[in-house]
């Protein structure tokens, strides 16, 4: 009896140290796969970076009243895209303050923004008729800073998901064998249950022809 319970515990020991390995490795394999796949999306959106530019946006008096009216003076696209460490500068000749986002610049001044991807964004804007622009400002190089974050979390969720259902998976399987053993068991104890009162039977009917 205390074998069988030792084998027993031995047994369900090895499952779980089994079971443990085994959603250690699928993790580490979730986790290095969001980080390939993002790797090659990250290489891919920063193909043919340029070095760094200034891009300045001359603002001539009288540009936020023809702004108000609708019109683009200052042909500004409603995406803004950049590259990192571009900068822009803004030189407000205007006769009131222009504001991109948390950047004010007043009027007869001229300030310059160095741009980054943690910049990037859609922003309230008066040098657009619109009210409002987007900063797109796209990484140079590689930087796996970028991509730090996306690739444990969104890993470890994806890893967590197999595991589940790898377990849900499991208990269906084992759920269905114990209903099969136990059909099977059931056949068995009738038919041995049926052979006995057979036998019980034949045995009766051989005493009540005996002399």
């Amino acid at each position: 009896m205390t074998d069988t319970a030792e084998r027993l515990t031995s047994k369900k020991t090895y499952s779980t140290r089994r079971r443990v390995i085994e959603a250690v490795i699928i993790m580490a394999l979730s986790i290095l796969t969001v980080f390939a796949l993002s790797s090659i999306a990250l290489l891919i959106y920063t193909d043919g970076s340029r070095d760094p530019t200034t891009h300045t946006i001359d603002i001539p008096p009288g540009s936020y009243a023809l702004i108000e009216q609708g019109e683009n003076p200052l042909d500004i696209p409603p995406t803004w895209t950049f590259y990192a460490d571009d900068t822009l500068v803004l030189d407000n000749r205007d006769d009131v303050a222009h504001t991109l986002g948390n950047w004010v610049v007043p009027p007869n001044t001229i300030q310059a923004f160095e741009l980054q991807p943690a910049y990037g964004g859609f922003f309230t804007c008066t040098l657009h008729p619109s009210g409002g622009i987007t900063l797109s400002i796209q990484p140079r190089d590689y930087d796996f800073a970028i991509i730090a974050l996306p690739t444990f979390g969104f890993g470890i969720a994806v890893g967590i998901v197999i595991i589940l259902g790898l377990t849900v998976m499991r208990a269906l399987d084992h759920g269905h064998d114990d209903w099969v053993s136990e059909a099977v068991n059931g056949t068995t104890q009738d038919r041995s249950a049926i052979e006995q009162e057979i036998a019980h039977d034949l045995s009766g009917i051989d005493s009540r022809e005996s002399p």
